[in-house]
């Protein structure tokens, strides 16, 4: 029996390929850990979806926004409280946001959801009808302060929750004609109408728990 003498350079090749051969092991194990420790936990991503409607014309019609919906398909409906009839469905690929006006006159008086669904959850936005004229429930809270000075309408809003508002303009035709996002605990905006065409306008200051609206004419 020959036995063969392994030298120095072998001895160091050898060690040389074990190491690779465990980093590899080690390597993938770390890559696992995320997708093991994902299904154990059996979080479903949250839906983050922020549903305003803002009444408009004599609360006649409403300006529905939806923002932040995410990636995937997400259902949107209109339906009377009873889930008996459904006023509006649609379906949304991968969108990024969502915006529609709605003439809500013709609907009988009753009370409606707003409902946006992904593939993990449900939120819902509920309004009601009466004669016509639509009113969106949301939680009681301090009245924000609007004063009108010329040319100058100023907004301020008591906000120590530090939810984020939506400030923005629209327009008598529903056209959004401005709009930025706050989140301080007290918020203060001037809106400046020196360059606006003569006609009414809406500020709206809008939360996923609130929303307000004030008039303004030129």
């Amino acid at each position: 029996m020959i036995i063969k003498k392994v030298t120095k350079t072998e001895m160091n090749l050898i060690r040389s390929r074990a190491l690779v051969a465990l980093f590899g092991m080690l390597l993938g194990t770390l890559l696992l850990l995320p997708i093991i420790t994902s299904a154990r936990d059996g979080k479903k991503p949250e839906n983050t979806a922020k549903l305003y409607i803002q009444a408009l014309q004599s609360n006649k019609h409403a300006a529905v926004s939806i923002f932040d919906l995410g990636e995937g398909k997400h259902s949107i409906t209109i339906e009377s409280d009873s889930k008996e009839s459904v006023y509006y469905d649609n379906v949304l690929k991968n969108p990024e946001s969502f915006a529609k006006i709605f003439d809500f006159s013709n609907l009988e008086d009753g009370e409606y959801v707003l409902k946006v669904k992904s593939k993990n959850n449900v939120k819902t936005r509920e309004f009601e009808i009466v004669k016509g004229k639509i009113k969106v429930f949301y939680e009681e809270t301090v009245q924000p302060e609007f004063t009108i000075n010329g040319e100058k309408a100023t907004l301020k809003l008591n906000n120590t929750d530090k939810l984020t508002y939506s400030l923005r303009v629209i327009n008598e035709n529903g056209t959004e004609l401005s709009s930025v996002s706050e989140n301080d605990a007290s918020i203060k905006k001037v809106f400046d109408f020196s360059t606006a065409k003569p006609g009414s306008y809406k500020i709206v200051a809008s939360s996923n728990k609130t929303d307000f609206s004030f008039n303004y004419s030129k």
